[in-house]
């Protein structure tokens, strides 16, 4: 898969124990799977997030199931498997829904809370709460957040 014309690379992906990925330590496809299962279902019924009328629109659209194969796939991807994610970079994926640096944080909560559902080990959760961390300046749109004053920055920025 060439690199993305936006300057997105794939992280560097850690290894432990006996060489295996992270893409192995989680499990391979199936366990990416089932937490990307439980994560969908999250996001889809977060009122919060559906705040946004970009991402509600999306939502309601109904392609849950075409949404987890893309989030499986990146996942799958992301953390040194195989390149099976043939969706559009993260820039272009989430230009239109104009996130803000509250909804991602939402996002990244749901995020951890599907792989501590799964089962996920605290330092597979970390290393893959790194990479989604490595994505926000893609997926968040820019703004002007001196006139938001209740624009709050991650801690899980520092």
């Amino acid at each position: 898969m060439s690199e993305p014309e936006t300057g997105e690379t794939k992280p560097e992906t850690t290894e432990a124990g006996e060489g295996e990925s992270l893409y192995e330590r989680l499990g391979g496809a199936y366990g990416i799977a089932g937490a990307v299962d439980d994560l969908v279902d999250r996001l889809y019924h977060n009122d919060a997030l559906n705040e946004n009328p970009a991402v509600r629109e999306f939502h309601e659209e109904g392609q849950t199931a075409g949404f987890k194969y893309l989030v499986t796939a990146w996942s799958i991807e992301a953390t040194g498997g195989p390149e099976v994610y043939g969706g559009r970079n993260m820039e272009e994926a989430h230009e239109h829904l104009d996130v803000t640096e509250r909804e991602f944080d939402m996002v990244y909560t749901a995020i951890e809370h599907s792989l501590n559902q799964v089962g996920v080990p605290e330092q597979e959760t970390e290393e893959f709460m790194d990479i989604i961390e490595s994505y926000r300046d893609m997926v968040v749109a820019d703004r002007d957040y001196d006139e938001k004053p209740d624009f709050v920055e991650s801690p899980a920025a520092h």
